[in-house]
């Protein structure tokens, strides 16, 4: 889709704004900037194309306890039923199936199903959470849904081994909210003397913390000149930084905190390299994609959607999850390569971010739902 298409769609929606009920569990606040952040890039880019959010029941930003959970959540469904009950939508959209399906099950039991239903699953709402009596309500919720969106190819695999009775030609690939390229994009060409890494992640055991921080150990050892940069939040951090201290790598090792887009994407194109060590079944893996669009390749494990867009030796490289002897091994053969098959490398990288345009994937999203509406 090019720009043209956009603009159409932007013309037709002149006359008529499609009315959409959102609902998400996860969703930005003022003190937890990154969490469901993609949930909000996908509202802002449909209200651009002449969507009109008409109700939104979200929760923002994550519970400091079991006590705030549960009242985040009551007020949650509570929201829903409220703005369920006004009927002056044209479609719910909602986001992360498990946790959020309760309370639209519960909506339209009341008030009956009279729209359409959006469902965006985006990983471990099926992989984690899909199961008791939340699975019991997803399968439900499923049944009533008009359209279900993953983030991935791989994802939709997922969907049709998790639920088989679901139609395929309902499942629709749109990879979560896509990358804004106005922010993220490439400006320097970098002439380090050294190999700079980047780490962008929750700080948590199954995003792969200890297995980058492995690697970077076996780099100090063979005496390979590095700088490594690590941003983002999470339970582990201060063990993360006790480690940083007890391998006395403070001087190599940066940890950053949580960035804004715009101090990611100066960080990004500070990066000769991007490693994404995960061993949890990312259902995209949009760090990653930002990062290549910035010119970045990406050294990610070799796992669910993460094969979507690295080509090994391409763009990037694969490792054997968990495995930090090889992530060290595909360190040292980016370091070893010449610097044209570096460049070639990067232009690659830029080249597969390019599909995942922010825009380009909110229009395609946005016909879809037009799509939808039409029918009888």
């Amino acid at each position: 889709m090019n720009l043209g298409t956009i603009l159409k769609v932007s013309e037709l929606n002149t006359f008529y704004k499609m009315k959409i009920f959102l609902i998400s569990n996860l969703y930005p606040s003022k003190s937890d900037l990154d969490y469901g952040i993609f949930v909000r890039n996908i509202e802002l880019e449909l209200e651009s194309l002449g969507a009109d959010i008409v109700h939104k029941s979200v929760i923002s930003g994550r519970a400091i306890s079991l006590v705030d959970k549960i009242k985040k959540y009551k007020n949650f469904y509570s929201q829903i039923i409220s703005s369920y009950r006004k009927n002056n939508f044209d479609l719910v959209y909602l986001h992360f199936l498990s946790h959020s399906s309760p309370g639209l099950l519960i909506a339209r039991t009341l008030f009956g199903k009279n729209r359409r239903f959006v469902i965006n699953v985006h990983g471990s709402d099926v992989l984690k959470y899909n199961k008791g009596v939340l699975k019991w309500c997803n399968n439900k919720l499923l049944k009533e849904t008009d359209l279900l969106v993953v983030p991935s190819s791989y994802f939709k695999k997922i969907i049709n081994e998790t639920f088989p009775y679901f139609p395929t030609n309902k499942i629709y690939i749109s990879p979560s909210g896509g990358i804004d390229l106005s922010v993220f994009n490439h400006q320097v060409s970098k002439k380090n003397s050294f190999i700079h890494l980047g780490f962008i992640s929750r700080i948590e055991d199954d995003k792969g913390w200890k297995t980058f921080m492995k690697a970077i150990i076996q780099l100090k050892k063979r005496k390979i000149s590095f700088k490594a940069s690590i941003a983002g939040r999470g339970s582990k951090i201060e063990e993360l930084k006790a480690f940083i201290d007890k391998n006395n790598l403070s001087e190599q090792v940066k940890y950053l905190d949580i960035l804004s887009h715009k101090e990611l994407n100066v960080l990004y194109n500070e990066l000769d390299l991007f490693v994404f060590p995960t061993k949890s079944s990312e259902s995209l893996g949009l760090v990653g994609l930002e990062a290549m669009a910035c010119g970045v390749p990406v050294i990610g494990s070799q796992i669910a959607g993460l094969k979507t867009f690295i080509e090994d030796r391409k763009n990037g490289f694969f490792f054997p999850p968990g495995n930090e002897i090889e992530l060290t091994e595909r360190i040292l053969e980016f370091y070893s390569l010449s610097d044209q098959e570096k460049n070639d490398m990067s232009e690659a990288a830029i080249k597969m971010a390019q599909n995942y345009d922010r825009k380009y994937v909110a229009a395609q999203l946005y016909q879809k739902f037009e799509q939808l509406l039409s029918k009888n």
